[in-house]
């Protein structure tokens, strides 16, 4: 079996993001996968589940229409992601750590609109 490369895995994680599909968003992580946000910190696909769809309650249509990756730097396994999704969220930005074609580690900050 193919591993995905970093780049592959951040094409399929914003695609997933982007179109609400948290089914298709979980096969980026593992039972290991560490997610951690402002207020708490997320381990294992079912509860990063229940992180991204408490998230997606925050973006409405117009935020997830307006969304846009600012700044994206690949250093092999590590990604530092910056975004804007207005009037949601004007500014964003993730952390991630991808090995084996999955993600293993990220971390999410932003700053919250209307």
């Amino acid at each position: 079996m193919v591993k995905a490369t970093t780049e592959a895995v951040m094409q399929h994680h914003g695609q997933a993001l982007t179109s609400g599909n948290l089914d298709e968003l979980l096969k980026d992580y593992t039972k290991d996968s560490v997610l951690f946000t402002p207020t708490e910190t997320y381990k294992g696909p079912e509860s990063i589940k229940a992180a991204f769809a408490t998230m997606m309650k925050m973006l409405p249509p117009e935020a997830l229409a307006n969304f846009k990756t600012t700044k994206q730097e690949t250093q092999g396994e590590y990604v530092y992601q910056l975004w804007t999704a207005p009037p949601t969220f004007p500014f964003a930005g993730d952390t991630f750590h991808i090995h084996n074609g999955k993600i293993m580690m990220q971390s999410v900050i932003f700053s919250a609109g209307r």
